[in-house]
């Protein structure tokens, strides 16, 4: 009996001891898109993503182990006379490519299609959202992550001639980061 009254103790001094202690989570972080219309008609239209503006980024930077989960969400109307896929995409640098083309041409796939018909709005789920997700997008997206954090995203549909429209958009992302 006198030999279990040290082994609380030991166990505790073993947790406290400098360098053995494990830290791990996540973070969320939401980017919030502003409502846009997106067009053949236009130019195609970007979001650059800067996750250095964020602190819980910065505060885990030198920790980060991947993306535990992923959605794009808001609410899409497809106000063209075609039904559409629409798509997201990304580059892993700031990058200003003005036509779909350009887009796909220089760009990974990251998300998509969210198949809508003529004249249809939906609003996108998380659950939904996160099967669209393609893996060499995803991929791409934990690499600028664990990089400089620094991408743009672009918008646009697989129909030749497309008009859509987003509402309270959002790029959501769960990090995962430990020591």
């Amino acid at each position: 009996m006198k030999n279990l009254r040290w082994i609380v103790p030991a166990l505790l001094l073993a947790v406290a001891v400098p360098g053995c202690v494990l830290v791990s989570g996540q973070f969320l972080i939401d980017f919030e898109l502003p409502n846009f219309a997106a067009s053949t008609e236009t130019v195609v239209t970007r979001e650059d993503v800067d996750l250095t503006t964020e602190g819980d980024y910065n505060d885990h930077k030198d920790d980060l182990k991947g993306l535990a989960d992923v959605a794009v969400l808001g609410k899409i109307t497809n106000s063209g006379g075609t039904d559409i896929g629409v798509e997201v995409w990304m580059t892993a640098a700031p990058t200003t490519y003005l036509t779909p083309t350009q887009v796909t041409t220089n760009g990974t796939k990251l998300w998509g299609p969210f198949n809508l018909a003529a004249g249809a709005t939906k609003q996108v789920g998380w659950d939904e959202s996160a099967k669209l997700f393609s893996a060499g997008g995803k991929a791409l997206l934990i690499d600028e992550i664990k990089g400089d954090g620094k991408f743009t995203i672009y918008a646009i549909a697989d129909a030749g001639t497309y008009t859509f429209n987003v509402d309270n958009g959002v790029l959501a992302l769960v990090i995962e980061f430990g020591k």
